[in-house]
């Protein structure tokens, strides 16, 4: 199960080199950051570039949180693991855990979808968002971005990922 584990923002890869140098191996399966991919211009041309989804997050796949927590104390920089109730860590909801591995490739990275829009109406024709049009909230054609409406960590979040709208009709 995926857990989130908070810590600085604009630290995050910084603090997963850690976990990956200083935590015992046996306690997790995976430590990872969750990035999209998106185009953006500059000095003139189109470029690809790589952003963290979930700034001040970091995720951890482990089937034993309370051992998990206990090796991630030894990280100078870390945060919390979040969800931690009296008795128990509360892992991501599982739809929404397979909605982003559904999405992820094997680098956690979630592509660029292409797609459309006739009328009001937006068709995805390629990439992880196929298929899940009615979760995008709102398209920014000039960033070349969706935001996605998804509940995490206990509140609605705007979630960021690259779009590219090839065609209006």
């Amino acid at each position: 199960m995926w857990y989130a584990v908070q810590v600085e923002t604009g630290r995050e890869e910084t603090v997963r080199e850690y976990f990956h140098r200083l935590v015992d191996r046996s306690v997790y399966n995976e430590i990872f950051v969750i990035r999209f991919n998106r185009m953006k211009k500059f000095y003139g041309k189109w470029h690809k570039e790589s952003s963290v989804m979930f700034p001040g997050y970091i995720f951890i796949d482990t089937d034993t949180p309370e051992p998990a927590y206990e090796e991630l104390k030894k990280v100078p920089v870390f945060t919390s693991l979040l969800g931690r109730d009296k008795q128990y860590f509360v892992p991501i909801e599982r739809s929404k855990e397979e909605l982003f591995r559904s999405m992820l490739d094997d680098n956690h990275e979630i592509a660029i979808s292409t797609g459309l829009i006739e009328g009001d109406k937006v068709i995805i024709t390629d990439g992880p968002l196929a298929g899940k049009e009615a979760m995008i909230k709102k398209i920014n054609r000039h960033k070349r971005i969706a935001i996605l409406n998804v509940t995490m960590f206990g509140e609605s979040v705007g979630v960021t990922v690259g779009l590219e709208i090839v065609e209006k009709r």
